[in-house]
Parts: structure tokens; C-alpha cells; sequence
């Protein structure tokens, strides 16, 4: 049943916040089971987690956001071009932020109309809907569940893009000295060492591990930007727009490097002080001014330096028979291994706290929770050796995924948000709204479309190389 007013909300709210875990609510029944990614109504629980400061909570921001991404920076610029992508990157950056602000706001503000605590994305997302027209109120569920599917299959591909980069780059280490073996049996050996730090509970916990693999990746990328330095050639050799045809790539690259929607809703949550999260100089703020600058100036100069045989990984592109790159590829490597739990975490909360905790019994939650995080790395690592194609499926993941959850969504919680006090002179709000959305369909079919495509061929040149090599042995 939906509430036909706001009061039937407000006192919905007032309840849950009220009632411990467990109790009946005659309001939405559904409801009484979260949906939400990261906010548990249960006060034993929020007093498990240690809250974090503004410099922890930047710590991590700027972790969450500084990934394997990057290093596929200077290939997104080869499918822009060097001017194009400049351009691009600070407008799609300043979108993505801003689409985030207006977000986090919308969902601070649901909290103080219904006098909530706290509400998550998904949560956000169904009492938005329950706030717009009549006929919108039955597909709050369905949007809502949406939102956790989504950040689910994010936050998990992105582990899936690590266990492979880790994979690729142990082997380059390791065929140097060793017999080569083959990229997976790699992979598979990090599955006991991802496991071990993935049974960390607390983001709080996790700060350490993030300060760690932000001063190896600052060290790295020291190291690597000495050789974009070296010896450069003339800028007028490098193409400034490339044909737009592979913009859409170029496009899922950079939502897929620096959006990170799942951990930025997160760390609001477990800070001390939230109200210092937004702003014109907040935490996401100077977390995104930091980010941006550097991956547009990481993107332009790879580029500059290497030209059309830019690889997907950059690193690929240095010389492998040198010392100092191969510290790079282990101190970055080290790296993402510290940052794999942080990424995670989202998936965990989703499942854990929202749909599988209310259903178990007390005295088992701990250990159930221990081995649906053992579970969830091996899947990641099975995932990763099916597919190991690390820029493709870093370029899909960010196009089918990113597009609906920093654009597309939080358009449409604007739009109910604002649907009963108005949408402002001109309806500018419902323009922006509207705004969003295109960008997220555009670049989210466009960006998905070809990803896939390539994906496809890809496949079909080995299956004709097998088919050979077999027609030839017989």
C-alpha cells in the first residue's frame, strides 16, 4: 500500500527511525527490510562502525577515486584526441561532481522533511518516488532495487578489473625470473591474500591501507611521469580531435576512473562530521579538484608521449627490460591489492546489511558475513580469469553502470523530490534534470554499444584463430 500523503510519510519515518530491528510497521511492510546500500536501521549495528575525521574521510575519497583507471587515461585521450579530451575531462568531471552534489543534497534533504537519520541511495531513490505524482508511487521498488543492482555489478566489476591487473602485472614480474605460466594461475594465487583484507568490517579499519596504497600510487605515478617527460615529441604530431566515433570509449573510461558513486555516499555516512562533506570547499570538493587535475594531466601527457601505440594500460607501454619500470608495476600493484577491500565494501553492505542480515539468525551473522566476503573474492577472481581483457572491460563496466548511477538516477530523485514544491523559475531544476539524463542514455548506449561490440570482436578474431590453428594441425 502507498501512503496518499505526506503526513502518512513523515510518521512512516518517525517509526522506523523509532522502532529497533525486528518490530512490525504498518506502513509499508516492504520497507521494513532496507534496500538501501549502506544505512541498517539498527542502532546495535551503527554503534558498530568508528567514525571517520575529514582527513579520513579525504584519505579514502581520494583512494576510491585513484585506480586502475588512471593508467588507462592516456588510450581514452588517444580516442578523444589530446584537445578533445582536455576539454572532456574537466566537463564530464564537473558534471559528474555536480550531479553528485545534487544527489547528496536531495537525500539530505528527504532526511530533514521526513526527520530520518540517515538514508542511502537506494533508499533515497523509493521514498523520492513515494514523494512524486500518484501514478510514479508502484515502480518505487522496482527503482530502488535497481539502484543496489547496479551498484552491486559496479563496485564488483571494479574488483573484477583489479584481480586482473594484479594478474597481468605479477606475470610480467614473474617471467623475468621464472618459467612463465599462464596469466590465471597468477590470479588465482592472490585469491588467499585478497581474502585476508577483505575480512576487514569497518571503513574506519581500511584508512591505513588507503594511506599505504595512495603513497605507493603517488610514488608510481612520480616514476612514470618521468618517462612522459623524457625526450617528448612535437604536440603537433599527436591528433588534437580524434573521429568521434570512438568518443563513446573515451567517455566510459572517465566515468569509470573517477566516479565511485557507491564509496562517496558511504564515506558521508561514517564521517563525524557530514555537514563538512559538501561545499564549495567540502571534502568531495578538494577530493575531485585533486583527482581531476591530475588524471587529465596523467591522460594528456601519456598521450603526448606514446601517440597512436598508446596502450590500455600504460605501463604496458614501458620499457619491461628496465629496472625502474618494473618497480612501478610492483609498487603499483601492491597498490591496488590495498585499495581491492575499500571497492568492495559497497557490495557487502548491499547484500549483507539489506537482504541477508534481517533473514539470519543472531548468533550466526558473524560467521555467515565472514563467508559471504570469501565467497564474493573467489567470485571476483573467477570473474577475472573468464574474461581478462583489462581495458574493454574496464571501458563496459564504466559506460553500462556509471552512466545510470551518477546521471540517470539522480536525475529522476531531483525531479520527485522537487515535484511538490516546485521545480524554480522556469523550471530550471527539471531542465538540469532532464540535462542529466541525456548524457547518461547518450553516453551510456553509445558507451555500452561499441564496448560491446569490441568485446565481440575481440572474441570472434580468437575463435578464428583457434578454428585455424586447428584446421592446420589436422
Amino acid at each position: 500500500m502507498v501512503p496518499k500523503n505526506t503526513r502518512s510519510l513523515r510518521l512512516y519515518a518517525k517509526q522506523r527511525d523509532r522502532e529497533p530491528q525486528g518490530q512490525s510497521s504498518q506502513f509499508f511492510s516492504f520497507l521494513k527490510v532496507p534496500l538501501g546500500s549502506l544505512v541498517y536501521h539498527n542502532p546495535k549495528l551503527h554503534q558498530e562502525y568508528q567514525p571517520m575525521s575529514d582527513l579520513e574521510a579525504l584519505v579514502n575519497l581520494i583512494k576510491c577515486t585513484f585506480g586502475t583507471g588512471i593508467l588507462a587515461m592516456p588510450r581514452a585521450y588517444y580516442n578523444a584526441g589530446w584537445l578533445l579530451g582536455l576539454i572532456s575531462t574537466v566537463l564530464v568531471a564537473g558534471i559528474v561532481v555536480y550531479s553528485l552534489h545534487v544527489l547528496i543534497y536531495d537525500i539530505n534533504k528527504l532526511c530533514k522533511r521526513y526527520k530520518m537519520k540517515m538514508l542511502s541511495y537506494s533508499e533515497a531513490m523509493q521514498l523520492a518516488i513515494l514523494n512524486g505524482p500518484v501514478w510514479a508511487r508502484p515502480l518505487n521498488k522496482y527503482f530502488s532495487r535497481q539502484v543496489d543492482i547496479f551498484l552491486c555489478i559496479y563496485h564488483f566489476g571494479v574488483d573484477c578489473v583489479y584481480v586482473v591487473f594484479m594478474g597481468k602485472n605479477i606475470k610480467k614480474l614473474a617471467d623475468i625470473y621464472f618459467k612463465p605460466v599462464d596469466t590465471r594461475i597468477y590470479m588465482a594465487l592472490i585469491t588467499v591474500p585478497l581474502i585476508l583484507t577483505f575480512l576487514i568490517r569497518d571503513l574506519k579499519y581500511l584508512v591505513p591501507f588507503s594511506i599505504i596504497s595512495n603513497v605507493l600510487m603517488l610514488i608510481s605515478f612520480g616514476l612514470i611521469l618521468s618517462y612522459f617527460l623524457n625526450d617528448l615529441p612535437s604536440l603537433s604530431e599527436r591528433t588534437a580531435i580524434q573521429s568521434l566515433s570512438k568518443y563513446p570509449l573515451f567517455f566510459g573510461t572517465i566515468l569509470f576512473s573517477i566516479e565511485a558513486v557507491g564509496v562517496i555516499l558511504a564515506l558521508q555516512l561514517h564521517m563525524t562530521t557530514p555537514e563538512n562533506y559538501l561545499g564549495t570547499f567540502g571534502v568531495l570538493n578538494r577530493a575531485m579538484i585533486i583527482v581531476v587535475i591530475f588524471y587529465a594531466s596523467f591522460g594528456f601527457l601519456g598521450y603526448w608521449q606514446f601517440g597512436d601505440e598508446t596502450s590500455s594500460s600504460i605501463i604496458n607501454n614501458l620499457p619491461a627490460d628496465e629496472t625502474v619500470p618494473q618497480c612501478i608495476i610492483a609498487l603499483f600493484t601492491i597498490a591496488i591489492f590495498f585499495s581491492y577491500a575499500l571497492q568492495g565494501y559497497v557490495t557487502i553492505e548491499i547484500i549483507w546489511r539489506s537482504y541477508m542480515t534481517p533473514r539470519l539468525m543472531a548468533n550466526a551473522t558473524k560467521s555467515v558475513e565472514y563467508l559471504l566476503r570469501m565467497a564474493m573474492v573467489v567470485a571476483s577472481v573467477l570473474c577475472a580469469i573468464s574474461y581478462p581483457d583489462f581495458g574493454l572491460l574496464l571501458s563496459f563496466v564504466g559506460s553500462f553502470c556509471l552512466a545510470q548511477l551518477g546521471f540517470i538516477y539522480p536525475a529522476l530523485i531531483n525531479i520527485f523530490v522537487c515535484y511538490s514544491e516546485g521545480y524554480g523559475p522556469c523550471k530550471i531544476f527539471l531542465l538540469r534534470s532532464l540535462f542529466f539524463i541525456f548524457i547518461g542514455l547518450c553516453g551510456g548506449i553509445a558507451g555500452t554499444m561499441i564496448s560491446v561490440a569490441a568485446i565481440k570482436e575481440k572474441y570472434d578474431n580468437r575463435i578464428l584463430f583457434f578454428l585455424s590453428a586447428f584446421h592446420i594441425t589436422t
